[in-house]
């Protein structure tokens, strides 16, 4: 394995400047417009927007060229999303969904006919997606905890359970359910549209709330059986990795700006005489947190450099997710401290960030699970509390 460093070539410095200018000067002051109380961005700012972040160049640039969109890697993903994320409506989707959704990565496993039906409309049209492995009796052991299954019928499956902390499930024009056929876990490309698929909210502490998905006897194509029956978790782990690798990297985003937000404030904040930069306890806390800021980053960009040599990064991708998400909600908290009144009030995004980041150190792998991961991976057998045989 060679590494050269993390130098940017200057067509990625360019892309992410203008990432960190369309933020600054086109959602952040969309946000402010909407005001304290709204939980997103409204439907007709949120066309508009995605209209200008077409024309600029910044629509789904995660999705494959060949497919309408901008083809770059986990690298490029993760230096972008850290300055697609510098505003208040940053999770569960950077930007808000202006810069699109691009399509759930299992599908370019799938046939020609999913290809088109499904990937294609994604970008061209900016359809939403979700994808659904989680239950009520678990989502960290999905090869035990899995009860949803999908009986093959002719020439269609019957999908019958239930899926639990679903995000966009409500708003998506369809989504990738994972369900259990006679072979294994399998995925399945699954319309919402459906006879028998149904959603119902859960309200939860942050503003996007996820919802439970019923599947009552939904019949599917069995074309929509993406790759092969059983091969639903070796699909899964390699969305997992990017998934992760983007909650690192917003997680990175989000507390870079609360930190600028606070260093701000106590520059200009005044107390007994002296600007609250001058508190050794503020100083610190400020430092202690870039420090912090900056090895999450450098994590999650060795991990994304690592998946896009084709290396296998499901551990680098869980230590960054790990990291970030547990490091943001930490800063945003110190930094709410050194803001004080205005660190809770709704006109900054703080108090919106904490809730999200709260949700994030859960989603995707709770940060006990990927110490677990990590674990297993340092220690070795003796995790499961056999003696490790030693040569005499």
């Amino acid at each position: 394995m060679t590494f050269a460093g993390f130098d940017l070539a200057p067509e990625l410095r360019d892309l992410r400047d203008l990432m960190a200018r369309f933020v600054r000067e086109q959602i952040v002051p969309a946000e402010r417009a909407a005001g304290a109380e709204a939980k997103e961005l409204p439907g007709g700012v949120l066309g508009e927007l995605r209209a200008k972040a077409r024309a600029a160049g910044l629509w789904c640039l995660e999705a494959p060229q060949e497919y309408g969109g901008g083809g770059l890697g986990a690298f490029e993903m993760a230096v972008l999303h850290e300055e697609a994320c510098k505003h208040k409506f940053a999770f569960p989707h950077a930007g808000g969904g202006v810069f699109g959704h691009s399509p759930p990565v299992v599908l370019y496993q799938g046939s020609e006919s999913l290809i088109e039906r499904f990937v294609r409309p994604t970008v061209e049209h900016g359809w939403t997606s979700f994808t659904a492995i989680a239950e009520s009796d678990g989502g960290t052991d999905p090869a035990r905890a899995i009860r949803t299954t999908a009986v093959r019928k002719g020439d269609s499956y019957v999908l019958t359970g239930r899926k639990m902390w679903i995000t966009n499930a409500d708003r998506a024009h369809y989504g990738v359910i994972y369900a259990r056929t006679s072979a294994g876990i399998s995925a399945f490309a699954v319309e919402t549209s459906s006879a028998g698929f149904r959603t119902r909210p859960i309200p939860v502490i942050r503003d996007h709330w996820p919802t439970e998905v019923v599947l009552d006897d939904v019949v599917v194509p069995a074309e929509n059986l993406i790759g092969d029956e059983g091969a639903g978790l070796s699909l899964a782990a390699g969305w997992l990795v990017r998934g992760r690798l983007g909650y690192a990297a917003r997680a990175v985003g989000i507390a870079a700006e609360a930190i600028r937000l606070a260093t701000e404030w106590a520059i200009d904040r005044e107390t007994f005489g002296a600007v609250l930069a001058s508190r050794q306890s503020v100083q610190w806390a400020i430092a202690d947190a870039q420090i912090s800021v900056n090895a999450a980053r450098w994590l999650t960009w060795e991990a994304a450099w690592r998946h896009d040599a084709g290396e296998d990064a499901r551990l680098a991708a869980a230590m960054a997710k790990l990291f970030a998400t547990e490091m943001a909600y930490k800063t945003v908290d110190a930094m709410m401290q050194i803001l004080g009144g205005m660190g809770v009030a709704r006109e900054l995004p703080l108090e919106h960030w904490l809730r999200d980041l709260r949700v994030a150190r859960l989603v995707e792998g709770s940060s006990e699970a990927l110490r677990m991961q990590v674990a297993r991976k340092v220690i070795g057998p003796a995790v499961s509390g056999k003696k490790a045989d030693r040569p005499a």
